[in-house]
């Protein structure tokens, strides 16, 4: 669904970036996001290369999934995701994946981690470091 790499920005000629977009952007790390199945890149200024990339394998899709992953989301603090492809499916299996900065967490990411899996449907969850 997608592929992502944190880079780290900075100025000059060696880069794919003006100049004038680095100075705009205001940050020394960015996160790059290749989704897969259109294409596209896309690039979220963070100001740390700690960046998490979670996948939730939805094995039966219910009602009330979104509700209780806000309410995970909410008890954990994670309020600021930097992307997220929504829910997907594939063939008969639903995911959910999302990118965000670690830092915002008010508990460690195995917390995080045993309250997704306690959702309703989560049949798998993924949940690691983005590569620098």
């Amino acid at each position: 669904m997608t592929k992502a790499k944190v880079l780290k920005i900075e100025k000059g000629d060696s880069i794919t970036l003006p100049s004038d977009f680095v100075d705009k952007i205001d940050h020394k790390y960015g996160l790059v996001i290749l989704v897969v199945k259109d294409g596209n890149v896309k690039l979220y200024p963070v100001d740390s290369d700690k960046v998490m990339y979670l996948k939730l394998v939805i094995d039966k899709l219910s009602k009330s999934f979104l509700e209780e992953l806000t309410e995970a989301f909410m008890e954990v603090a994670l309020e600021d995701i930097l992307f997220t492809s929504g829910i997907c499916q594939a063939a008969d299996m639903c995911y959910y994946e999302c990118y965000f900065t670690p830092q915002q967490l008010s508990v460690g990411v195995d917390k995080l981690q045993s309250l997704l899996q306690g959702i309703t449907g989560v049949k798998q969850v993924k949940l690691e470091e983005v590569t620098t």
